[in-house]
């Protein structure tokens, strides 16, 4: 006998444990103060990459990754997404809202992608409209 297993929202999950908090966008509000990205940007670059999700090298990448929190020195969960078009990273402490969040990035991406992609990259789902992902 199995049973199904159902991953909660990225709402149901927020609902329960917070918001995101914005660290970095190219546009918009930040939830942290824009002199201390400096600080931030060198703690998730050197954090552990858990996940990651490309298109042609650099020209869009999503990144769940690991990371010290350079101010409070916790963990931290941050979800990046850098693209020739823009970049926005999201964190939280909680790495099962970070997890699903990434799985909605790269998801989304697919659903409406931010950049004109020839049509192969959609004839296989996930695997082939990324060069390389972990999202199945």
């Amino acid at each position: 006998m199995s049973f199904p297993l159902t991953v909660p929202s990225i709402d149901d999950l927020t609902a329960e444990y917070g918001p995101l908090r914005t660290v970095f966008a190219d546009s918009g509000p930040l939830d942290v103060a824009r002199e201390h990205q400096p600080d931030y940007s060198v703690e998730i670059l050197v954090g552990k990459t858990l996940r990651e999700s490309v298109i042609n090298g650099a020209v869009l990448m999503i990144r769940l990754v690991e990371y010290t929190d350079p101010f409070t020195s916790t963990l931290r969960y941050g979800v990046e997404k850098w693209s020739v078009l823009g970049f926005r990273t999201v964190d939280h402490e909680v790495h099962a809202v970070s997890d699903v969040e990434y799985e909605r990035q790269v998801r989304a991406e697919f659903a409406a992608p931010a950049l004109p992609l020839g049509r192969e990259r959609f004839t296989g789902g996930l695997a082939t409209f990324y060069d390389s992902t972990d999202v199945i």
